[in-house]
């Protein structure tokens, strides 16, 4: 299980398990509620909540360019980000 708290956009998740197409990483495409994924090996793209993504996640693969730092003090205060 992974902290889910910080998606950004363009990160690459591992999937705990395969998408019948047999790829398991996923990229993000849309960030808000619900999470858009967008399968790396078949293009076959899903949205999922963040509770399911944060059960079903193994591990980064790599991550999306971080946020502008006005935002992220705007998002988490003075405390640096999740």
């Amino acid at each position: 299980m992974l902290p889910m708290t910080d998606v950004r956009m363009a990160d690459v998740i591992r999937m705990q398990r395969a998408h019948p197409c047999g790829g398991f990483d996923w990229e993000v495409v849309r960030v808000g509620a619900d999470i858009g994924l967008r399968c790396t090996t078949c293009a076959h793209r899903v949205l999922m909540e963040r509770a399911t993504l944060r059960k079903r996640a193994k591990a980064y693969v790599s991550r999306g360019p971080a946020l502008d730092p006005a935002i992220e003090r705007a998002l988490y205060g003075d405390a640096p980000a999740p």
